[in-house]
């Protein structure tokens, strides 16, 4: 709280000249602070003034310290669909799309747009519009590299499809930031140790298949538990507990060996 009141008084005491005005307009976007004019009015104030004085409107004073104002004003061209379809375009690149990374972006215009009244009303719920999981991008965006490393391994071990295909639809949020972090999602998996070429080319299941797979385990000597298979064939084991197969480990099991 003491600082933010030193902020203030330096910015009412400050001597301003046509340089002040454009230094301090170059400080504010080095910042990652937006420089359109109402948020300047209401976050800037001293600022926008002396800007009005020295160059006789806000536009010119940005212009003279090097930026382009019509690329300052996007935010007034966004509309509630292109909000959406870039947000889900910055998703699938792997984007940090937290408010506070957002804001300290080249995209903040667009946040401020989607938090407006008649927009969204909140980051979270154009998030939502999207058709994202805020608590999902908060979650992992708290990870070490380690985490998301160890939650790979996790589903892997449960018989998890790890494709990018079927990641993209089941742990959207895990695949965006492992590709954030470590340059890809194949560069992720190989990383946690695992071979992905083989993950990509994983055989598709059908319920012939997994019939098989068990006879085989059995011809092998396995014992057919479903903790022992889980060992051994994660993928076998998972495949035949989903719903579309047998819909569990027992079933799938009794129908192999009748």
């Amino acid at each position: 709280m003491k600082s933010s009141h030193v902020d203030q008084a330096s910015k009412k005491n400050k001597e301003w000249t046509e340089a002040v005005v454009i230094e301090e307009i170059k400080k504010w976007h080095a910042a990652g602070k937006p420089l359109f004019s109402h948020y300047m009015r209401k976050h800037y104030q001293e600022l926008l003034a002396a800007a009005v004085r020295y160059f006789g409107n806000w536009g010119k004073a940005v212009h003279a310290a090097g930026f382009t104002y019509d690329e300052i004003r996007r935010y007034r061209a966004w509309s509630k669909e292109k909000i959406i379809q870039m947000i889900q375009q910055l998703y699938r690149q792997g984007t940090d799309l937290s408010f506070r990374s957002m804001m300290l972006s080249e995209y903040a215009p667009m946040v401020y747009a989607a938090i407006r009244p008649n927009y969204f009303g909140s980051w979270k719920n154009a998030l939502l519009a999207a058709g994202l999981a805020p608590e999902d991008i908060y979650r992992y965006k708290s990870w070490k590299n380690e985490n998301i490393l160890e939650e790979i391994r996790r589903l892997y071990n449960e018989g998890a499809d790890l494709s990018s295909k079927q990641m993209e639809k089941n742990a959207s949020s895990l695949i965006a930031i492992a590709r954030r972090r470590f340059g890809s999602w194949s560069a992720a998996v190989e990383q946690a140790g695992l071979n992905y070429d083989a993950i990509r080319n994983r055989k598709r299941w059908s319920r012939e298949l997994i019939i098989q797979g068990i006879r085989s385990l059995k011809d092998k000597g396995i014992p057919l538990t479903s903790t022992r298979v889980r060992e051994v064939d994660p993928s076998l084991f998972a495949a035949a507990c989903k719903k579309r197969f047998f819909g569990s480990w027992k079933k799938a099991v009794q129908s192999a060996l009748v």
